[in-house]
Parts: C-alpha cells; sequence; structure tokens
C-alpha cells in the first residue's frame, strides 16, 4: 500500500484493515520518497513519513512498513515496488483509492502493473459516490477488461474522507487534529514541530 503519507491519518489504517479482512496474510505500508503524482515544494523528509507510518502500525501484527522507496534517490514508481515484492510463490495486492485508480492510466508501465499485481481498491470520494462498477465503467477499456478478468477487487467500508492535506493546514491553524490521526502520530508531529510552515517556508500565524 503506497503513499505519501504526509501525515499518515486513521483513514489510510481503515484501508489497510479492510484489506486484511480479505485474508491477506500482511499488509506493507510504503511511504514514497519522491511521488511522481505530487510536485508540492513541501512534501515532509520522507524518513519523517517513515517514521510516522512505523508508529501508526505499532500494535498491528499484520501491518508492517516497508523503506524500499524512502532508500532509493528518484521518483517512487509503483512498478519498481511491486517488482522488488514479486516472487513465484507470492501473490501479490497493490492497494489503492479509487482515486488513484481513475488516474491509472497515466501510471508509469500500467498495463505491466496490473500483471504483476491485483489491485485492491477502497472507495474515495467523489469516485465513492456511485457503485463500483459503474465507476470502472468510465475507465478505459482495458481496465474494464482488468475488472472483468478479476484483477481489480473493490474494497469494503464507508467512504474515505480523510486528507493528508485538509490535516496539514489545520495544524498550521494550531486545530484539533488528533482525533483523525494514531496517537504516536499525533505526539510525533508536535514533538518535531511538522507542518507548522506553509509551502513558502514562512511560520503559521499565531492566531
Amino acid at each position: 500500500m503506497g503513499g505519501t503519507f504526509d501525515p499518515i491519518h486513521n483513514g489510510h489504517m481503515m484501508v489497510a484493515r479492510a484489506a486484511l479482512r480479505l485474508g491477506l496474510d500482511r499488509v506493507e505500508l510504503v511511504p514514497a520518497r519522491q511521488p511522481p503524482h505530487k510536485t508540492r515544494p513541501d512534501i515532509s523528509d520522507p524518513f519523517q513519513r517513515y517514521a510516522m507510518a512505523a508508529l501508526a502500525s505499532v500494535g498491528e501484527p499484520r501491518i508492517g512498513v516497508c523503506p524500499f522507496e524512502v532508500a532509493r534517490e528518484g521518483p517512487s514508481y509503483s512498478i519498481d515496488t511491486v517488482r522488488s515484492f514479486a516472487a513465484p510463490s507470492r501473490e501479490l495486492f497493490l492497494i489503492m483509492g479509487s482515486d488513484s485508480l481513475a488516474e491509472i492510466d497515466t501510471w508509469r508501465e500500467c498495463r505491466t502493473l496490473l500483471d504483476l499485481a491485483r489491485l485492491l481498491v477502497y472507495p474515495r470520494r467523489p469516485f465513492s459516490s456511485r457503485p463500483f462498477d459503474q465507476f470502472i465503467a468510465t475507465l478505459p477499456e482495458w481496465v474494464r477488461q482488468k475488472r472483468e478478468e478479476g484483477a481489480i477487487v473493490a474494497l469494503e467500508g464507508p467512504p474515505d474522507d480523510a486528507s493528508s492535506t485538509a490535516l496539514r493546514r489545520l495544524v498550521r491553524m494550531g486545530g484539533p487534529v488528533a482525533e483523525h490521526l494514531p496517537p504516536a502520530v499525533a505526539e510525533f508531529i508536535s514533538k518535531n514541530n511538522l507542518y507548522t510552515r506553509d509551502a513558502r517556508g514562512l511560520e503559521a500565524d499565531a492566531d
């Protein structure tokens, strides 16, 4: 389960647990060092994001954190990560939100990606407002075919409306974020003074 995880929040963990309910042996959270589709200048240090993911997974024996992407220079492409996990005896699943699936045609080697791993897709707004197969029907033909072949599986659960962007903004404004974060992650953010500067590197207003 890849992501920027800036910060990781309860919505991310809800998705991971939904995947485990399908009977997976384990879910690995894979923080991206340099997300190819995100170019904002204020992405947190990758090792801080890795640390937050590790803290979030404490007490979750079937959820781990993989350092593969944060340890590599350059953009973090999912196809490289999936290939690193691939093995003849291992069945792989790539976990994502429906918002990511809507953009899958823009991903590097996207068709090969779906040959190597099945997709587990969690509902995220605005794409969760319709039945999953109606959503799939709006995607390219090759994606629809992969759904028919069973390579794309819908995860069940309430729509994930959580937003790391909104949480970063809330921290800068001094708003309450604890209810949206694993407690250890909220403490890490506070202790390390994360997200108190805006994208231009300016201190957040005191009020």
